[in-house]
């Protein structure tokens, strides 16, 4: 079962602030431009994880991973950030959730094909 990555998350910030950064800072800030690319980045990736990724109207993004338990973890964030905030600015937090659904995701995957010790997540 792989692990956690914590260099993949720090990656990930970075192309974060390559995205959506300038000379002062991050600029993701609320219903941007930046912002929504940097929203469309984060979902592209929870996509990938096999997340159910849904939008309230608030603009809040939910990205859920379903397994068979009825438990459930949540884990909160924001990827706007102040204008010229720094480039952990709003991110950090929900990277490092982005790289526990990472996480999930492989365990799920793996109890799936017949390799995990359980059949359920966090069973």
């Amino acid at each position: 079962m792989r692990d956690l990555d914590p260099r993949r998350t720090v990656d990930e910030l970075k192309e974060l602030r390559a995205l959506t950064g300038d000379e002062n800072g991050a600029q993701r800030v609320a219903f941007t431009r930046k912002w929504a690319e940097a929203r469309a980045w984060l979902q592209r990736k929870a996509e990938s994880l096999g997340a159910e990724v849904d939008c309230d109207e608030a603009g809040n993004l939910w990205m859920s991973l379903r397994g068979q338990s009825p438990k459930a973890l949540l884990i909160g964030g924001h990827i706007d950030s102040v204008p010229n905030g720094g480039w952990l600015d709003g991110s950090l937090n929900t990277l490092a959730g982005l790289e526990i659904l990472r996480r999930l995701s492989s365990q799920l995957r793996r109890e799936a094909s017949g390799h995990g010790s359980s059949g359920r997540l966090g069973g």
